[in-house]
């Protein structure tokens, strides 16, 4: 359920953010240009677009934390790298489509088929690519994770490749020059942002190797997958488990690291008495395992890894 939550709010944001791009082109983009600016016109357009989305999607989770200084970090790579990736996106699909469209209409015996619909829509979805691997690499160097960057660039990549085939397939379906074809562009964006943060979210959630989960206090059911090899919990903004408004935490109260043996809480110099795992006091650190309940204030964890979540599913799959 957690995982499905995650994807929603990305889903909802990226979605937004494509809404977001496509007002803000329809505000400061030029509908008549010239024919020599109309490059320029579509670089301006990409990064308005990924930009937007990069925005939203690369701080969704500084957003659900309520952390303005976390926000405004997170959200500067996105719109930073987004834009670059979405400039691209526009560019590289033009491109594509050029090429490989122009060889498909110029041979007579393909010109009927449905061929050029599809290469256009090959074209869209390649070019939109590129924006989805800048929101991924974004999301990853916005939270210095590895793993961040490496499975939200494969979720972003995915993404932006279904997304953009839909913004494609439905700019195609729309006549040129009318109010469908605006709206074709509206939806078609709305789709392309949905599909690169639901996706992103997806693969970081499926292959994240641990997370903790919040049973009470701050957040309560709330997930935070453990990417990194060293995972800050506590009341600092730049903490990776965000745990708010409880004063008996300290603001970089423990640690949680990846080791070749698993993972291990660190206690970070906090009273042992508010940094327990089962029931004991952690003074310095102890190893943890599937199912450990930590206790860090009056605020209650849960530490889960990958490999026993699936297993739990398999068998509630098998149960019914």
């Amino acid at each position: 359920m957690s995982l499905l939550v995650r994807v929603y709010f990305n889903a909802v944001f990226g979605a937004l953010g494509g809404l977001v791009g496509w007002m803000l082109f329809g505000a400061f983009g030029e509908k008549n240009a010239a024919a020599e600016y109309q490059g320029f016109q579509q670089l301006v357009g990409g990064a308005l677009v990924g930009g937007s989305i990069g925005y939203l999607v690369v701080s969704v989770d500084a957003i659900r934390d309520r952390s303005l200084l976390r926000f405004c970090r997170l959200a500067s790579y996105g719109v930073a790298l987004g834009a670059v990736g979405g400039a691209l996106g526009m560019w590289a699909g033009d491109q594509v489509n050029y090429l490989l469209v122009g060889r498909l209409v110029a041979d007579p015996a393909r010109r009927e088929t449905a061929m050029p619909l599809v290469g256009t829509v090959l074209a869209r979805g390649v070019g939109w690519m590129l924006l989805g691997v800048a929101v991924g690499l974004s999301e990853g160097v916005a939270a210095r994770s590895l793993g961040k960057l490496s499975y939200g660039t494969i979720g972003g990549a995915l993404g932006g490749l279904l997304g953009g085939a839909f913004f494609g397939l439905l700019l195609e379906a729309s006549e040129k020059d009318t109010a469908s074809y605006l709206w074709g562009q509206a939806v078609g964006l709305l789709i392309l942002g949905a599909c690169i943060g639901s996706l992103s979210a997806l693969v970081q959630g499926v292959f994240q190797p641990a997370s903790i989960k919040v049973l009470r206090g701050w957040q309560e059911g709330r997930e935070y997958p453990l990417l990194k090899s060293h995972n800050l919990l506590g009341r600092d903004e730049s903490a990776d488990v965000a745990l708010f408004r409880d004063m008996q935490i300290e603001k970089r109260h423990a640690v949680i690291q990846r080791q070749a043996s698993g993972f291990v809480l660190v206690n970070n110099q906090a009273p042992p008495a508010q940094t327990r795992v089962n029931g004991q006091a952690v003074p310095h650190s102890v190893p943890l395992r599937n199912g450990d309940r930590i206790e860090l204030g009056r605020v209650v964890l849960r530490f889960q890894t990958r490999a026993a979540v699936v297993k739990r599913r398999r068998r509630n799959d098998n149960r019914t």
